[in-house]
């Protein structure tokens, strides 16, 4: 169980876990990451919500995710923040305090910055990747432990996972239509693709909603990678302009997680 959330924390911020990708060709319906224009603004002049995470209907840990406007050298950016921690009655066993933080392009959505903090049980690890639009080169600075490793690579559509997510929810998507990324992690690139399944109603805790469901599915593009540490997932995200993941239901290796929105402050 603790790998396993270990990684849906990660895909959390993502809200896209699942199987591997099998691969294959880009279909005509699937649109290629260098031709997407965002449509939607789903942050607008901010937004925050709570999510719970359960196991086998147990709860497990709680997330926090805060998004707003900023502006740096003149320029509107948006700057997002996600923490998440493990319920007390766990740490026993498993504690975790991990947190994900990005700033990005408020037009583009292209990525500026991202942080990944982790702190589960004694392992600390900090990851800092930075990405110049000139010489489309992300710097990565990765410290675990007293092990440092600094690196560069270059690409032009790669996105981390939060300036990722929010450039899919602002996307003017169809039933039917296939959304490819590629996505950096702090250690690994994956590619993801997003099915958009169906249109249905779902029902949570807090009320009824219209929402499209999604079936996400990755695969390591590097060597190093954790695309097949979760089974099969289900994302549903709410079918206004706002786009808000609403839960995620994905098989582990003995039952399943169910991550859901508990509270919509905004």
């Amino acid at each position: 169980m603790k790998a396993s959330s270990r990684f849906l924390f990660f895909f959390f911020a993502l809200f896209l876990v699942s199987l591997p990708y099998a691969g294959g060709l880009i279909s005509a319906n699937q649109r290629e990451a260098s031709k997407y224009a965002p449509h939607f603004d789903p942050i607008g002049g901010g937004e925050s919500a709570t999510y719970e995470a359960r196991w086998s209907g147990i709860p497990v840990a709680t997330a926090t995710i805060n998004a707003s406007p900023i502006v740096m050298d003149g320029k509107k950016l948006y700057e997002v923040k996600i923490q998440a921690q493990t319920w007390k009655y766990l740490e026993l066993i498993w504690k975790m305090r991990d947190s994900i933080e990005s700033i990005f392009e408020a037009g583009t959505l292209q990525p500026r910055r991202f942080i990944f903090r982790q702190r589960e049980n004694r392992k600390k690890i900090d990851t800092t990747a930075s990405f110049d639009h000139e010489s489309k080169k992300w710097k990565v600075h990765r410290q675990e432990g007293t092990k440092l490793r600094q690196y560069e690579f270059v690409s032009t559509n790669t996105f981390d996972p939060i300036s990722a997510v929010y450039l899919m929810r602002s996307l003017d998507f169809k039933v039917g239509e296939t959304i490819q990324l590629e996505v950096f992690g702090g250690k690994s690139r994956y590619l993801v693709v997003l099915e958009i399944a169906s249109k249905e109603r779902v029902a949570l805790k807090n009320g009824e909603f219209d929402a499209y469901k999604i079936i996400p599915r990755i695969t390591n593009v590097t060597r190093s990678g954790y695309a097949g540490r979760v089974r099969e997932a289900t994302v549903w995200i709410s079918a206004d302009e706002k786009r808000k993941p609403l839960k995620i239901v994905s098989q582990v290796f003995i039952g399943s997680v169910n991550i859901e929105v508990a509270e919509k402050k905004s």
